[in-house]
């Protein structure tokens, strides 16, 4: 039913995350060269640049949260199943900004032998608020599947 609003936010939360999926998240430049931080590696920022890390757990995390949005949205008729998933969607939400915005900058970059011994400025992308996006969508998605829930629980304690 797509007429709910909580349908609408899981939509958009979908929406967001696949663009979040396609789109750089940071830029990243030492004193050698700049490099380009997606959902998927860390390479050169020159087409068909050298890969210096795969760090596809970003973008699986993407994918799965995604289709966890999207199955979400069909469950419209069981809503404690519904909101149950968009606290399980919350979580994943919460453990992927983790991994993209702090451990791998934070932990895993300083790490690489390329930047080891250089200063490194990071400059984050503005699409990278497509995943906070989506976590807004997820929280407020739940909210209204909840009042719905006690919409139709006072309707029926009233039979």
């Amino acid at each position: 039913m797509l007429q709910r609003i909580q349908s609408l936010l899981l939509l958009l939360a979908v929406g967001s995350l696949i663009i979040g999926i396609f789109m750089p998240i940071a830029t990243i430049t030492t004193g050698e060269a700049q490099y380009l931080y997606t959902s998927w590696d860390l390479h050169l920022n020159i087409p068909s640049g050298e890969i210096l890390m795969t760090n596809y757990y970003i973008g699986v995390l993407q994918i799965v949260l995604a289709v966890v949005c999207l199955v979400t949205l069909f469950l419209f008729r069981n809503r404690t199943t519904q909101s149950k998933l968009c606290i399980a969607g919350i979580i994943i939400n919460f453990i992927l900004l983790l991994l993209m915005l702090f451990i791998y900058p934070d932990r895993i970059f300083p790490e690489i032998e390329a930047f080891k011994y250089q200063s490194i400025e990071i400059v984050y992308n503005p699409w990278c608020i497509t995943s906070i996006l989506s976590l807004a969508f997820l929280y407020l998605a739940n909210k209204f599947i909840l009042k719905d829930e006690k919409k139709v629980r006072d309707a029926d304690r009233l039979r």
